[in-house]
């Protein structure tokens, strides 16, 4: 007999969807979305929360949670106090903490100690990539030199089990042209300063007024609200799959230079476009990137002038192959499933 696994996530997302559908091959697994972001209504769907958890947690096995944060206290307290295994699967921004931009949940004093509390309760730990325990940060000088839960959380004692996110590479594919020195990124609701900052979409702006020559796609955003552009930046709103696969086959490079990220989904997609990667010196993009790409060291104009002018002179079709078989090769669907599922089932054994 199948165990039985509820899921709580926040928002709807391609990656929640293929793990749900992943677990479902080995568990009898029911979603519930929590979504705490919708403020006039967090009270209610808490009180929703709790009166599910009351009717449901002895059906249940276990829990999982995607994210630590407000959604992920009740699941823990309960599964404590009815001896069901939990598990949390860490994303990025709840494992770090950035006061210059006052990002992270462990910068917030609430979602600290609810994010604290809620990997306590927790059998297991499945992060997206080790940083995200631990890596040293020297990317921006203004934040701390470590990030990760070991530091921000060092008496924690749960265990974890690393499961990198995995892609389709036939679904994600080069289909046209690249077209010369054209670079883009992927920054939804990017209209605010902490936004963008977080995103390096600040870093972009400035960068572009050095390479006029050059065009900057901004997609996930707006002009409303944002600050005076050059006209080689180009905003777009959000746009769907099929239109995102061309715009990366079309673009000659894939710029990520956020201060804070996990496993960004839009780079490993670009990448399986064969957008050559530049890429902060931030977590898990380095390993990502490996030898296909360029890697800003710090957070500095100059410095990424200078990366630019080297990417441009690069083998850029021989790279953008390099970079699609780093992602088709090393994280895959197959194997983010088959990591994710004996992640979860070991925490019956312990």
């Amino acid at each position: 007999m199948k165990k039985r696994l509820i899921y709580f996530y926040p928002i709807e997302a391609p990656f929640v969807d293929k793990d749900i559908a992943s677990l479902s091959h080995s568990f009898e697994v029911t979603k519930i979305k929590f979504n705490y972001k919708e403020k006039k209504t967090k009270l209610g769907i808490l009180l929703a929360q709790l009166l599910f958890l009351v009717k449901n947690i002895n059906k249940t096995d276990a829990i999982i949670v995607k994210f630590a944060s407000i959604h992920s206290f009740l699941p823990g307290l309960f599964c404590k106090s009815f001896g069901k295994k939990f598990i949390i699967i860490t994303g990025g921004t709840d494992c770090v903490s950035f006061p210059s931009i006052n990002y992270g949940n462990f910068t917030l004093p609430l979602l600290k100690h609810i994010a604290k509390a809620s990997f306590r309760f927790a059998d297991l730990i499945i992060p997206v990539h080790e940083s995200l325990i631990l890596s040293e940060y020297t990317y921006n000088n203004d934040d701390y030199k470590q990030q990760g839960l070991k530091v921000h959380f060092p008496t924690l004692k749960t265990p974890f089990i690393v499961a990198y996110n995995g892609y389709n590479s036939e679904k994600w594919y080069r289909n046209s042209k690249k077209i010369k020195a054209t670079f883009i990124t992927v920054a939804s609701y990017s209209t605010n300063e902490r936004r963008r900052k977080l995103k390096g979409i600040d870093l972009l702006i400035a960068v572009a007024k050095e390479f006029p020559n050059c065009t900057f796609i901004i997609i996930g955003t707006e002009e409303k609200s944002f600050p005076p552009i050059t006209p080689n930046i180009i905003l777009l709103p959000w746009v769907d799959n099929k239109d995102l696969i061309t715009h990366y086959s079309q673009a000659e490079f894939y710029l990520q230079l956020s201060m804070s990220e996990g496993f960004p989904n839009s780079l490993c997609e670009a990448m399986l476009c064969e957008c050559v990667p530049i890429v902060s010196h931030v977590a898990s993009m380095p390993f990502i990137v490996s030898d296909s790409g360029f890697v800003l060291e710090r957070k500095d104009l100059e410095m990424l002038k200078e990366l630019i002018d080297k990417a441009l002179e690069s083998d850029t079709e021989q790279l953008g192959k390099k970079a699609r078989l780093r992602i088709a090769d090393n994280f895959t669907e197959e194997k983010r499933a088959k990591d994710l599922i004996a992640a979860v089932e070991s925490v019956f054994h312990r």
